[in-house]
């Protein structure tokens, strides 16, 4: 099997058809349990994303930076795709990832280096659409609530009969989820189809590291500091480890640490590198969360690291002693 190149940097013998193949299973788990949670409308959403993200990235490889010999069809615009629809309300309209799609094309083909992204292109989706469409990103209902796959849009007056409070929302006042802490675990929280899916996206964490896609070091890394500032400053109205556990699992805090921190083309190479992107992007979000009344910065947070991602690499490198630079 001829090697190429997967990651930046990196040579493997895998295709990246097999990469492609491996986070699409990566993401059943977490896709399973939306579909329990929220009904057939997950799939119309996803399959709209997921094949869309495809023919654009196509389009725009073989008719844009015309492709040589010939543009081939890459299974990761769809892995984005999908991810992109992991940071929806299953109450979305069905052009909101129509835009996704044209988001994460448009990140996915933004590069600074030969190999290495500037965005990490289903964040970058999930940031833009946050920041132009907040009400319809945070329109959430209650799970078991479903709703039709093949509505363009959701009646506004049926979202109101069951909308719900997410457990960040929550968090805004200084409150804590009134359902507990296990009810976010297991996923029959409120929020967005793949941050309320935490025992889901554990599954796929330890897939990707079987395969060899993720490590649980840059995963863990995002999440501690999290954990010890939120224990170090709990709300007032709450025993501080149940605030801190309620931190770590509202919000996209562990869907990120698994699917953003091992992105390879937007996180340094370096093992130390990636402790430090994970650890640089768990602290900023707890600080932003704070000072930013509960609101979900955690996109943002990740994008200003993908842009500083090179740099920590650049410094992280292994350099072999004795060997001086040219000028």
């Amino acid at each position: 099997m001829t090697k190429n190149i997967s990651a930046p940097y990196i040579h493997t013998d895998k295709t990246a058809l097999a990469k492609g193949g491996e986070w699409l299973v990566a993401l059943a788990p977490v896709l399973v349990w939306s579909i329990f949670a929220f009904g057939a409308r997950v799939i119309t959403l996803c399959l709209i994303a997921a094949l869309l993200s495809i023919a654009l990235d196509y389009t725009v490889k073989r008719f844009v930076f015309k492709a040589k010999p010939f543009a081939r069809i890459d299974i990761m615009a769809a892995v984005y795709g999908i991810l992109s629809v992991f940071s929806m309300p299953v109450t979305a309209p069905l052009w909101i990832p129509i835009i996704s799609a044209v988001l994460v094309v448009i990140a996915k083909n933004i590069r600074v280096f030969r190999a290495k992204r500037l965005f990490n292109p289903f964040v970058f989706s999930a940031a833009v659409l946050n920041l132009c469409f907040p009400a319809k990103m945070t329109a959430f209902t209650r799970p078991f609530a479903y709703f039709s796959p093949f509505s363009f849009s959701i009646d506004e007056r049926l979202i109101d009969g069951y909308r719900v409070i997410s457990p960040l929302q929550y968090m805004a006042d200084g409150s804590v989820y009134e359902d507990g802490v296990l009810a976010q675990l297991y996923g029959y929280a409120s929020g967005n189809l793949g941050e309320i899916a935490v025992a889901a996206t554990a599954l796929s964490l330890i897939w990707l590291c079987i395969r060899r896609e993720a490590d649980w070091k840059g995963t863990l890394a995002m999440l501690v500091p999290v954990l010890l500032l939120a224990l170090v400053f709990p709300s007032d109205d709450a025993e501080s480890n149940y605030y801190a556990f309620s931190v770590i699992l509202s919000g996209a805090i562990v869907f990120l640490s698994v699917f953003a921190v091992n992105e390879s083309h937007t996180v340094p190479v370096t093992k130390l590198g990636k402790i430090i992107f994970g650890a640089a992007c768990g602290v900023l979000i707890f600080v932003t969360r704070k000072i930013g009344n509960g609101y979900e910065w955690g996109y943002f947070v990740v994008l200003l690291m993908n842009i500083a991602s090179p740099f920590i690499e650049k410094f992280t490198k292994p350099r072999v002693l004795g060997v001086k630079k040219e000028k």
